[in-house]
């Protein structure tokens, strides 16, 4: 009989790793043979079977982790009650040995990868730089924070399973294109970051802007393709300063998305305009009273004449002589409510200035102001609206009164009541961002709007194809079929302003024609190009 008590004495000594129990298999059982054959993804398999043993396994033990088998190697031995009892006790102790393997190698892994794509975690990501400290100069590299668009539209049309399996690809993309001296991470649902070779930015920047994935099986194969926001920060220290190495970035990948632009680098001015707008909430009234609120004005173009023919006022804040693109305060004000003080701050300012156009003789052009979704959830918002108006003696032929359409039932009611009211007092009402709400149809159906604006995503695309056609040009004739007035925002080209024209849309909006405008230079602007209505 072998000495299984030294097999026991060994194994008590060594630390039960998996390589630590594959030596103590190896060991000269003169009986026998073991063969070990992995099924957890984190072990490799194992085989020590000899080429001269019996081909059917004497005793075979399995578990969540690995078949763990004996052979015999002596011919026509005979294994007695006792030989089986140690055998079997023998696999057992390999076999616990082997989960202890496994489970230390899965905590391991969940101190520093992601569950899900296997990349670093903040944690792995910061313990892999201080591992690489001494021998990279932080000044050759750029540190990266990439955030996925719209991927909880993806989550909702594909499901979970197929959504996570794209994050898979995706993030394989990603370590497929790292260096062994660069680091990519993932810090959990769509953020992900990087630590690049400044020489590879923009290759890198390029590469990760739009990655197409194939996920699914068989027939349901699906191409998606995964579009990013990105912040980075050129490292300009020899030594990393790991407390920053994913904030900087974040913070410019956040001012990216406020004010939608697919890269932003982070410079000394946007951190400091990013510290202000923090203590944003705390310093709204001074502000306000300083008069750092201003309203802008964009004008509305006739695609075919050139001329204007409305305009917009929207709020501005400039801070500390920097104009804060909206995008950084606004969602701010909405969170606390003080949203609702800014827009008819706006609706005040818009109608005092068309009193004063009426006065001074100048040419009218209808004006609209935008009120937030914050705006409805005060019970007298229709008074408030109709007594500033009445303030100023403003025709309601000259006010449109914007509103963003809602996916939320209750909000939709409150919405209709407030549109219905405008009517009843002759104030024409518009519907914003049109079609990017699940209740477009809806709203040119329940809501007696006078207007609709086409949100700019449906054409901000490099190319037009006839879905495109397809799509717009049906808004455009249920919309002129109903007597609602049509423009489409965010127009940048002349292709897409022809575009919009053949389909039968006139109006535009957009900084092909102007951006938003201080109110000095959006007069001199109506002096100089002149309004529809001049020709009319």
């Amino acid at each position: 009989m072998y000495d299984f008590n030294r097999f026991i004495d060994l194994l008590n000594k060594k630390v039960n790793t998996l390589d630590y129990a594959i030596d103590l298999v190896k060991e000269p059982f003169h009986i026998g043979k073991i063969v070990v054959e992995a099924r957890d993804f984190s072990m490799p398999l194992v085989s020590i079977k000899s080429e001269s043993i019996s081909e059917k396994p004497i005793v075979v033990y399995s578990n969540e982790n690995s078949v763990i088998s004996f052979y015999s190697n002596k011919d026509g031995y005979s294994y007695t009650n006792e030989d089986i009892f140690d055998i079997n006790l023998l696999l057992r102790l390999i076999s616990l040995s082997i989960h202890t393997f496994v489970l230390t190698n899965k905590v391991r892994e969940a101190e520093h990868l992601s569950y899900n794509t296997k990349l670093f975690n903040s944690h792995g990501y910061i313990s892999k730089l201080v591992s690489m400290a001494d021998t990279i100069d932080g000044r050759d590299y750029n540190s990266y924070y990439i955030n996925l668009k719209g991927f909880g539209l993806i989550n909702k049309l594909y499901g979970t399973d197929l959504a996570n399996e794209a994050i898979i690809r995706y993030s394989q993309e990603l370590k497929a294109f790292a260096l062994d001296d660069e680091v990519v991470g993932h810090l959990g649902g769509d953020n992900f970051v990087a630590f690049i070779k400044r020489s590879r930015a923009e290759e890198f920047v390029n590469m990760i802007s739009k990655v197409k994935v194939f996920v699914g099986r068989g027939k349901r194969k699906l191409e998606i393709n995964l579009t990013s926001t990105i912040g980075y920060d050129e490292i300009k220290v020899k030594k990393i300063d790991y407390s920053s190495i994913i904030s900087n970035p974040a913070m410019a990948c956040q001012y990216a998305r406020n004010t939608k632009k697919p890269v932003v680098k982070l410079t000394d001015e946007l951190v400091e305009m990013v510290n202000s707008i923090k203590n944003i909430e705390s310093t709204f009234d001074d502000e306000m009273q300083k008069g750092n609120f201003v309203v802008y004005y964009q004008p509305k173009f006739d695609i075919l004449s050139g001329k204007i023919i409305g305009v917009e006022a929207l709020s501005r804040w400039i801070n500390n002589g920097q104009l804060v693109p909206p995008g950084m305060f606004v969602p701010i004000l909405e969170k606390n409510g003080e949203i609702v003080r800014l827009d008819l701050f706006v609706l005040e300012n818009l109608c005092k200035d068309i009193h004063n156009y009426r006065n001074m003789g100048h040419n009218i052009v209808p004006a609209s102001c935008n009120l937030s979704r914050r705006d409805f959830e005060i019970e007298d918002l229709e008074k408030r609206v109709i007594d500033i108006i009445k303030k100023y003696n403003v025709k309601t032929e000259d006010i449109v009164i914007e509103v963003t359409e809602t996916t939320n039932l209750e909000e939709n009611e409150r919405l209709a009541k407030f549109i219905d009211t405008m009517n009843q007092n002759g104030i024409l009402t518009s519907v914003d961002d049109f079609g990017t709400g699940y209740s477009s149809l809806s709203v040119l159906r329940d809501f007696k709007v006078s207007e609709i604006k086409i949100d700019r995503s449906f054409i901000n695309r490099d190319i037009l194809d006839a879905s495109d056609e397809i799509i717009i040009g049906s808004i455009i004739n249920m919309a002129n079929r109903l007597n609602i007035s049509v423009i489409c925002e965010g127009v940048e080209n002349e292709k897409q302003a022809k575009f919009l024209v053949n389909l039968g849309c006139n109006k535009a909006q957009g900084y092909l024609y102007s951006k938003p405008v201080p109110k000095l230079e959006f007069e001199a602007m109506l002096q100089r190009i002149g309004t529809y209505h001049d020709e009319n």
